[in-house]
């Protein structure tokens, strides 16, 4: 192996750990964000809830409309902010799995490099050794095989 093999090997590993490194935190983002995702749903689908199963006043008389009308204005607030806490949820998601991708494919790219390398001096490996077999090869032949003799000019 060479001074610029061994370079390469060891500038492709240092790429290789970087790289891995990256997708690894990429892939714990989306974990995140995913995570913060299904929470801001959730908290929606509590306030549905909330809304759904809201009970009616014993008696409508001015205070207690005006109560219910207050509490499904708090409710709605509330839903509209959860909406709009779940649309940025699912941007930072989508974004976050785009990085995740981008990181994973740049990852592969580098490993296949590295495993395309490898073949590569794996096939030189073998053709140097079957080089070196024929060589080998064709020394025992000549030592096995008489030379012809050569006519030193008698006739």
């Amino acid at each position: 192996m060479t001074a610029r093999t061994s370079a390469r090997r060891g500038e492709l590993s240092g790429l290789l750990r970087l790289r891995g490194v990256r997708e690894r935190d990429s892939r714990i983002g989306l974990a995140t964000a995913l995570g913060e995702e299904r929470e801001a749903a959730a908290r929606l689908a509590d306030l549905e809830q909330v809304l759904a199963t809201l009970p009616t006043p014993e008696s409508w008389d001015a205070a207690a409309f005006q109560g219910r009308q207050h509490t499904l204005e708090l409710i709605r607030i509330a839903m509209g902010t959860a909406r709009a806490e779940l649309e940025t949820a699912r941007h930072v998601s989508a974004a976050a799995r785009d990085r995740w991708s981008s990181d994973r494919s740049r990852l592969k790219a580098v490993e296949s490099l590295i495993e395309r390398r490898a073949a590569a001096a794996r096939a030189e490996r073998l053709r140097r050794e079957n080089r070196e077999l024929d060589e080998v090869a064709e020394q025992l032949w000549r030592r096995r095989t008489p030379a012809p003799a050569i006519d030193g000019g008698t006739p």
